[in-house]
């Protein structure tokens, strides 16, 4: 019983235990008044905890749970009217049907990942107003009101081609020569000169392009700026043009320059329906504001901290690593190997099941099983009879399954490998499964995968052990591992945890193993120096650096997420 109903019995019970003396009816109201205490403490507490408990909490400022919900709804709306966006772009032919549906989805997506993406907003939208004070950084009301403009907008739409020139590389180093590049540069400023001239775009394309897109005139089609990559600096220079027209040749790689043009602008519009839908929704406008105004500030804050990124020179690690990935379940979890032999009723695995247990095809197929077991008792490899097995993806590996964690396989089998006191090259069978009967050879048992990761690091740490000698070896012992050498790196082109393993450790420092990507990583510093940044640096920096350090504050940051901590301070602030 909770509290609320224990109060409410209370009340029916004085209601009947009343009689009609004045001291008795005193006893009555009082007990009347103070249930009522009682329950109104009850729903007050309530509703505080539905509305101004804390619902995100980053370094002692927070985010309500009223607030919360209002934001999701914000949210919500945000997708609903893009989607509605989308249609009218298809509608209207500025986007094709593919392109719509692939949009479409991606919404969809985000949709599903809205309550953990809504998180991670509130977290960012308090980290980036604490970051900005610190730094100083503020946004006027004309910005806001430019940022909140372009969200009640419907986005420019800019009609793209784009002409591709293929520089020429030398026979001999398969690299272009500074001859070829300058060639190429010539013939892109005369095409240039030539569309410059009012030459048409599309017969220049079909004539000197050399990417998928000549055939169609080197036609692109209607894009946004959120749907081309800006960190690309053909797309980048194409939305730097004021009005319709070619870009300069632009270096896309070693042997590719690119000229976009711009064939037509359409202006961003307020949308006429973005009131009524938002009023339709019962948005809190005050707060949609202040949302649009929190983005506003991270963009401020990105641009000076991009600025303090590419400084140079700074400090650099020269970074080896190796890497697995996470298979799906418990990386924690032991594994076992094994083959087998299948041998199914009528030679079909996914039949058997519907057989009746009696019907002969089970006895013929035990058989089978029967015999196989015994030629391998008596010295045949399993391998050379893999080729009576009904597992096809198995037998072309000699039978072998490859490693497992526990609850890889049905039943039957899943019991017969895991069973204690089991040796390599314990043959076990017949099995009788829904697929029919295995004929079972154990290959090992081996440590979850974390841990062996956790062993290979305290290995690859001892500075007696050469790092990539072991790490070639370890190619071996780890299914779908990778090493590799990634050269000089500087902290914010990187990957923000990357960052932190590695700029906690001196030069010939190896890192613990760290979770990135779906994948357990240890890394070596080789050496640390400090020198330029390289124009890739640069541009990576540029277009993902300032989300790179956000990350790196948020793992130092102390983050509550509805009233338990889940995150403690930590590790020294980025620079």
């Amino acid at each position: 019983m909770n509290l609320f109903d224990s109060i409410q019995t209370r009340v029916k019970r004085r209601f009947a235990e009343a009689d009609k003396s004045v001291l008795t009816n005193l006893a009555f109201l009082s007990a009347i008044a103070l249930s009522t205490l009682l329950l109104a403490g009850v729903v007050a507490v309530n509703w505080w905890s539905d509305n101004y408990a804390p619902a995100v909490e980053v370094n002692g400022t927070s985010i309500s749970v009223g607030e919360a919900k209002a934001r999701g709804q914000i949210e919500s709306f945000r997708l609903d009217l893009e989607s509605a966006r989308i249609r009218a772009r298809v509608s209207a032919g500025t986007l094709t049907n593919e392109e719509g549906n692939a949009q479409l989805q991606q919404l969809s997506d985000a949709g599903t990942n809205l309550s953990s993406q809504l998180t991670s907003n509130m977290i960012d939208a308090l980290l980036v107003a604490q970051l900005a004070a610190e730094k100083g950084v503020t946004v006027d009301q004309a910005a806001i009101d430019a940022a909140w403009t372009e969200e009640i907008s419907t986005p420019e739409l800019r009609l793209l081609r784009r002409i591709s020139i293929k520089v020429a590389s030398d026979p001999k180093s398969g690299v272009p020569t500074e001859a070829s590049i300058a060639a190429a540069q010539q013939r892109a400023d005369a095409i240039v000169a030539e569309i410059k001239a009012g030459g048409d775009v599309s017969a220049i394309a079909k004539r000197e392009s050399s990417d998928s897109y000549a055939a169609e005139g080197g036609r692109i089609g209607w894009s946004s700026k959120a749907e081309d990559p800006l960190s690309d600096p053909g797309y980048a220079a194409a939305w730097d043009l004021t009005a319709p027209g070619p870009t300069e040749a632009i270096t896309q790689s070693l042997d590719q320059l690119v000229i976009f043009y711009v064939e037509q602008i359409r202006p961003a519009q307020v949308d006429p329906n973005f009131e009524v839908s938002a009023n339709d929704a019962k948005i809190d406008m005050g707060l949609y504001k202040k949302v649009v105004g929190e983005r506003a500030l991270q963009a401020a804050l990105s641009t000076v901290v991009t600025a303090e990124l590419l400084v140079d020179p700074v400090e650099q690690r020269d970074l080896s690593y190796v890497a697995v990935p996470v298979p799906q379940g418990n990386s924690e979890a032991e594994e076992v190997l094994a083959r087998h032999l299948l041998f199914s009723p009528n030679d079909d695995s996914k039949g058997a099941s519907s057989l009746d247990a009696a019907d002969p095809a089970w006895a013929a197929a035990e058989a089978e099983a029967k015999a196989a077991y015994d030629k391998i008792a008596s010295g045949v490899s399993m391998e050379s009879l893999a080729d009576q097995s009904d597992d096809p993806g198995s037998a072309k590996n000699g039978g072998l399954l490859g490693w497992a964690a526990k609850g890889s396989y049905v039943p039957a089998f899943e019991n017969a490998v895991w069973a204690d006191g089991l040796q390599v090259g314990d043959l076990l069978g017949p099995i009788k499964t829904e697929y029919g009967y295995h004929v079972i050879q154990f290959e090992g048992r081996r440590q979850g995968l974390t841990l062996r990761m956790e062993l290979l690091a305290k290995e690859l740490a001892d500075p007696t052990v050469d790092f990539d000698t072991r790490a070639q070896a370890a190619i071996q012992e780890f299914d779908g591992m990778t090493t590799d050498n990634l050269g000089f790196t500087s902290r914010y082109s990187l990957n923000a945890q990357i960052g932190s393993a590695a700029w906690e450790l001196p030069a010939g420092g190896v890192s613990s193993v760290q979770t990135l990507n779906g994948q357990l990583v240890i890394f070596k510093v080789n050496a640390v120096e400090v020198r330029a940044l390289t124009d890739e640096q640069k541009s990576t920096i540029e277009s993902s650096g300032f989300l790179i350090w956000l990350d790196g504050q948020r793992q130092i940051a102390t983050i509550a997420i509805d009233g338990k901590v889940v995150q403690e301070a930590g590790g020294s602030p980025a620079p």
